[in-house]
């Protein structure tokens, strides 16, 4: 599994809410604020996590791998990826 930022565009967010709800199990999604989201996934790159949600192409969206991390933000938010990036280390070992 990989972590992915997704980030809607314009007005794509509640589509791509409904197909992340749909899709990935709700303790693999953290949402950051409305319309963007970390996302663990069993996808290998962010076009085959893109492709998984089956969002119309009319929505506009950008799907981008997390690999390190880095910013200001919520405390729990750092956690989380703290904790997921942490599941992947144990499970390759």
């Amino acid at each position: 599994m990989a972590l992915f930022l997704l980030v809607a565009l314009r007005d794509s967010a509640p589509v791509l809410q409904m197909a992340l709800s749909s899709k990935i199990p709700t303790e693999n999604i953290y949402t950051i604020e409305p319309g963007k989201w970390i996302v663990d996934s069993p996808a290998t790159t962010s076009r085959t996590l893109g492709d998984s949600l089956a969002i119309p192409t009319t929505e506009p969206f950008i799907v981008v791998p997390v690999a390190g991390y880095s910013g200001r933000a919520q405390p729990d938010l750092w956690e989380w990826i703290a904790a997921k990036m942490a599941e992947k280390a144990t499970a390759k070992a």
